[in-house]
């Protein structure tokens, strides 16, 4: 078993360690900071906003926190190129998807 757990992690096939728990507030305050002008961000939907309310992209099934939290890594030609760590986005995600009802 260790020889096959050396060999996997040489190959780079090992399962990445569990990440800590992200921070709600801290995602909140992301979210105010730079995604405001943008977005509703909070738990009212707002019409006069140039992106979807982060409310409405939380009720897709389809979605995912990883997924966001993926997306949030990625440049994108819509979006203010933030530079965010891994851990700004994952708290950033989950702080949308708490969001969904």
């Amino acid at each position: 078993m260790r020889r096959l757990a050396i060999a996997l992690a040489i190959s780079g096939m090992m399962w990445a360690a569990p990440t800590a728990a992200a921070d709600l507030d801290h995602g909140r305050q992301l979210a105010e900071r730079w995604c405001a002008e943008c977005h509703a961000v909070g738990n009212e939907p707002t019409k006069f906003r140039r992106a979807q309310p982060f409310l409405a992209i939380a009720a897709k099934e389809s979605v995912t926190e990883d997924m966001l939290t993926k997306f949030l890594l990625l440049p994108h030609a819509t979006m203010a190129n933030r530079p965010l760590s891994r851990g700004d986005a994952a708290d950033l995600a989950a702080y949308i998807m708490a969001l969904r009802k």
